[in-house]
């Protein structure tokens, strides 16, 4: 299992690389449907110092992740990027989710800002399908789609999930996180010199 964790990951790396090739060649259009969504996020972001870095050394990382210990969290840039990814194509297709999106958007929230709450609320509904029974998943589904409609009809519900899910990138950017990669079993530390 292992062996495949591990293969996956490889080609997943190499997959980022070829997409971030392609974003800084300007080829973008030539990427099939979902690697563009990615490159477009990936573009979004590339001024972010960790993503630049995940993406610049996806190759030499041979798959291992890439990593940053964030306020006694780690997170990974990269899944961060394919949230934005996964919510564009949302935005594109749920024709209720670009209704949520253009609401926030016309009522003030900045268009990135909005896609980290509809970001967020997936992530959400992710994790807990991960670990849910059928009926939980179910459940799980019901309360995304009642908060994706909240967000178009509830101003005070729109407020406060643009306050819980911040615009921030701070972790992305901080110029003193660690960063972890992961290789072989083993964890490497690598601390931003202070």
């Amino acid at each position: 299992m292992d062996d495949e964790l591990g293969k996956l990951r490889e080609l997943t790396g190499q997959l980022q690389k070829l997409t971030y090739e392609a974003v800084k060649a300007g080829t973008m259009a030539e990427l099939p449907e979902e690697e563009q969504l990615f490159a477009r996020a990936m573009q979004e972001h590339m001024h972010l110092k960790h993503i630049h870095n995940a993406l610049e050394f996806a190759d030499l990382r041979e798959g291992a992740p890439y990593e940053v210990e964030y306020e006694g969290n780690v997170v990974n840039p990269l899944a961060h990027v394919a949230v934005h990814a996964a919510v564009k194509g949302q935005i594109e297709k749920a024709p209720e989710v670009r209704t949520a999106f253009e609401t926030m958007v016309a009522t003030g929230t900045p268009a990135h800002h909005a896609e980290h709450v509809l970001g967020g609320l997936l992530g959400a509904l992710m994790w807990e399908m991960s670990r849910a029974s059928e009926k939980g998943a179910a459940e799980a589904k019901a309360r995304y789609d009642r908060s994706i409609q909240r967000l178009s009809g509830d101003s005070s519900f729109r407020e406060k999930m643009t306050k819980r899910f911040g615009g921030s990138h701070a972790a992305f950017d901080e110029e003193f996180c660690p960063v972890r990669v992961f290789k072989a079993h083993s964890e490497i530390v690598i601390p931003n010199p202070a």
